[in-house]
C-alpha cells in the first residue's frame, strides 16, 4: 500500500497533535488530582474529619466565637458610654465659671440625666465628685476621689474581662490537647505498619494546634485593642471631669 508524502505528512501532524493534546489532558488531570488532595488536606485540617478528631477544632471554634461575642458586647458599651461625653453634662466653654451652686445643680442634672437614659462611669465620676465638693469645698479632696473612683472603674473593668482572659488561655490548650490525643492514638496503631493511616493520624493532631495558635494570635490582637479602647476611655473621662468641672470651680 503505497503512501503519499501528503498523507504522510498528515498522519504524523495528527499523531503529534495526539501526543500533546494527551499530555496536557495528563497534566491538567494531574493537577486537579494534586488540587483536590490540597483542598481535601486544608478542610481536613480546618476539622472536617471530626471523627478523627477535628472535633477538637469545632471546640476551638466554638471558644474563639464566644471569644469574639464578649469582646463585642464591651467594645459597644464602651462606645455608648463615650458618646455621653457629647451630652453636655458639663459646661465645656474656656469662659465659664463655676459656684458652689452651680456644682449644686451639675449634680442635680447627672441624677436626672441617670434616671433618663442610664447610669454609666462618667456620670458615677461627675456625681461622686461634685458630692464630694459640695461636702467638703475641697478641690483636692475631689481630685483625691475622681482618682479613687478612675481606679475602681479600672478594676472593674478588669474583672468583666476576666472571662475574656480565661477563653484566650484555653484556645491554645486545646489546641494541645488535640496534639495529644493524636499522638496517643497514633502509638496506639503503631504496631500495624500502616505508615499511611499514622501520618494521617500525626497530621491530624498537630492540625489542632496550628489552627489553635493561629486563632489565639487574631483573638489576642482583638483583645488588647479592646483593652486600649477602654483605658483611652478612661483616661478621657478623668481628663474631661478636671478640665470641665474641677478647673473651672472657684473657691
Amino acid at each position: 500500500m503505497h503512501i503519499s508524502k501528503s498523507e504522510l505528512r498528515t498522519i504524523s501532524e495528527s499523531a503529534i497533535i495526539s501526543t500533546v493534546v494527551m499530555a496536557v489532558l495528563f497534566i491538567l488531570n494531574s493537577s486537579i488530582a494534586e488540587s483536590i488532595g490540597s483542598l481535601r488536606r486544608i478542610l481536613v485540617m480546618l476539622g472536617a474529619d471530626i471523627t478523627s478528631g477535628g472535633y477538637i477544632q469545632w471546640v476551638t471554634y466554638f471558644a474563639s466565637i464566644w471569644t469574639v461575642k464578649e469582646v463585642s458586647k464591651l467594645r459597644k458599651r464602651i462606645i455608648a458610654e463615650s458618646s455621653y461625653f457629647k451630652a453636655d453634662l458639663l459646661p465645656t466653654s474656656e469662659k465659664h465659671l463655676l459656684i458652689a451652686d452651680d456644682v449644686f445643680n451639675i449634680h442635680l442634672k447627672v441624677k436626672e440625666f441617670e434616671k433618663k437614659q442610664a447610669k454609666t462611669l462618667l456620670t458615677n465620676l461627675i456625681k461622686n465628685a461634685c458630692a464630694k465638693f459640695r461636702s467638703t469645698k475641697s478641690i483636692s479632696e475631689m481630685l483625691d476621689v475622681i482618682n479613687i473612683l478612675t481606679e475602681l472603674h479600672r478594676d472593674t473593668s478588669e474583672m468583666e474581662q476576666s472571662n475574656i482572659r480565661f477563653l484566650l488561655w484555653s484556645i491554645p490548650s486545646l489546641g494541645f490537647i488535640g496534639t495529644v490525643l493524636g499522638i496517643s492514638q497514633a502509638l496506639t496503631i503503631a504496631n500495624s505498619n500502616d505508615m499511611e493511616k499514622i501520618t494521617s493520624t500525626l497530621g491530624v493532631a498537630f492540625d489542632t494546634t496550628l489552627v489553635s495558635l493561629v486563632l489565639s494570635i487574631v483573638l489576642m490582637w482583638v483583645y488588647h485593642d479592646l483593652q486600649k479602647v477602654t483605658e483611652k476611655f478612661h483616661v478621657k473621662s478623668k481628663e474631661y471631669v478636671i478640665e470641665n468641672l474641677v478647673n473651672r470651680i472657684e473657691v
